[in-house]
């Protein structure tokens, strides 16, 4: 099988040769890696990475929430680029009025953007004083007619498995707006300053993707969106507020590109079971991160209960086993997932996020072996 008709079969819950694999790794570990393989210019991603790949015996390079990291198209922003000491987020979230800045990683050298600091809706206190159509007039400021690659003048040829998705978490834009702890107080107290500003992402999220789809429906195979919900334990609110305000939203996004022929994958950490059945009743095909190391997420227990509904993408635990692991032990969980899943499809694995720098590369290296085995 080609590793593109491989992935695909696995997100359909067809039979495969092998399970399907991919490598998640923050910019240092990836230089690591290189490193570890004598590849030249390590700090060029883009030159290495299908070198990098084959050398792993990995099928694709992803990010956190995109099965492609090199073929992600967006539309072109042609509003203004955060001005020091604001940051790009990465994300797009700067182009929706919601700010970052850099941020050092504790007991790492590695920067990233802090954002959601200085919340622009934290100073409100009701629901009139909400400007209707505050978001959705936002969208003049993109043209949907110019999809671009995300990761910069990298070619993408037939090799890549081209994916999309922006500005899709719900939740996640309404906490960066309003501040995390308010919004999550008006959920409780504020209820019509919530359901307000809810509506008002969700419209926009939902036109949004209406129109980036449209924009790459006949390029792109995959979208992926994710929205941080759930915490070690559980969803962070009520179950039920998830069901009557954030479903009906994401039930939008996933038919819409249902309707258009794209996979939708759903990228949340933590512990589920609380609202991944009904993410997978409206339709999501890969459920993203398999947080094993979060309650009651221990990977036989999911295979029993969702591994025949939905395909999960992740499974290796970044927290401990590959940190903390050896070599024999990743091997190990490596086998017990191919004996749990064998060749029928419905699980692509990799690190559950993006690996640090403490993550030993020959415990990375024995991720493929094992897989390939």
């Amino acid at each position: 099988m080609q590793k593109k008709e491989r992935l695909i079969s696995a997100i359909k819950l067809k039979s495969v040769d092998r399970i399907p694999a991919t490598f998640r790794a923050s910019d240092l570990t990836a230089r690591k890696t290189m490193e570890y393989f004598n590849l030249k210019d390590p700090d060029d991603f883009g030159s290495n990475y299908k070198e990098l790949l084959k050398r792993l015996g990995a099928d694709f390079w992803s990010t956190g929430t995109k099965l492609d990291k090199f073929a992600i198209l967006l539309p072109e922003f042609m509003g203004k680029k955060p001005q020091p000491p604001y940051v790009d987020d990465s994300n797009y979230f700067y182009t929706i009025g919601i700010k970052a800045k850099k941020a050092k990683m504790k007991n790492f050298d590695i920067s990233y953007p802090h954002i959601g600091i200085e919340p622009p809706l934290g100073h409100i206190d009701s629901a009139n004083e909400l400007k209707n159509g505050f978001l959705l007039s936002r969208l003049k400021s993109f043209d949907f007619n110019k999809m671009k690659n995300r990761y910069g003048n990298i070619d993408i040829d037939e090799d890549n498995l081209i994916c999309m998705g922006s500005l899709n978490s719900v939740f996640m834009i309404c906490c960066y707006l309003r501040g995390m702890e308010k919004f999550l107080m008006d959920l409780a107290f504020n209820k019509k300053l919530a359901e307000s500003l809810i509506k008002e992402v969700g419209d926009f999220c939902v036109e949004f993707n209406r129109r980036e789809v449209l924009a790459a429906k006949d390029k792109a195979i995959y979208y992926g969106a994710w929205d941080d919900i759930a915490s070690q334990d559980g969803i962070m609110f009520d179950p039920q507020i998830f069901k009557k305000y954030f479903l009906p939203v994401y039930r939008k996004m996933i038919g819409n590109c249902k309707k258009n022929g794209l996979f939708f994958g759903w990228h949340v950490c933590g512990s589920v079971h609380q609202f991944l059945p009904d993410m997978i009743d409206a339709g999501i095909d890969v459920f993203d991160v398999v947080q094993t190391s979060a309650r009651d997420m221990k990977i036989d227990k999911l295979y029993n209960l969702y591994g025949s509904s939905v395909c999960f993408h992740g499974g290796l635990d970044i927290q401990k086993l590959l940190v903390q692991g050896t070599a024999k032990q990743v091997k190990e969980e490596v086998k017990k997932i191919k004996e749990l899943w064998g060749k029928k499809g419905g699980i692509i694995l990799a690190p559950t996020h993006l690996t640090l720098p403490d993550t030993p590369v020959i415990n990375l290296v024995s991720i493929y072996e094992e897989i390939n085995n």
